[in-house]
């Protein structure tokens, strides 16, 4: 008995080394989103602190925005802004992902903190037009 032979043969082969092909693929982006997810978390905790230590510093007398620097440092980020208005502290805190894809992301976050205390100054705007 001879076997017969089909043009289906080898095919099953083809299908199963596609499949893995693509769930190594997914894996890989799954990888990427989770790690970009990731900077993204840090990114941010480390504005909200670094605002919280800002606004402390700066109502205890002290430089907010050296304070901040220092604190986002710590946590793995930049601070590229800091603007004081008395005792409130708004940032500018970014971070950068290791390079994916032959490219680095950079994620850039915004916090702003003032003591629960603080209320902001008044500004007569009757005054300013006459």
């Amino acid at each position: 008995m001879t076997r017969r032979r089909t043009d289906d043969d080898g095919s099953a082969t083809i299908h199963a080394a596609t499949i893995v092909f693509l769930m190594t693929m997914l894996g890989v982006v799954s990888l990427q989103v989770a790690a970009l997810a990731r900077v993204q978390h840090t990114v941010t905790a480390a504005a909200d602190l670094a605002a919280l230590a800002a606004a402390e510093a700066a109502a205890a007398g002290g430089d907010g925005c050296s304070t901040a620097r220092e604190v986002a440092r710590r946590n793995h980020a930049t601070m590229t802004a800091c603007r004081l208005d008395e005792a409130a502290a708004t940032l500018e805190v970014s971070g950068t992902t290791a390079e994916m894809w032959g490219r680095t992301w950079t994620i850039t976050r915004t916090a702003r903190a003032a003591p629960s205390d603080y209320r902001p100054p008044v500004r007569e705007w009757w005054r300013a037009r006459t």
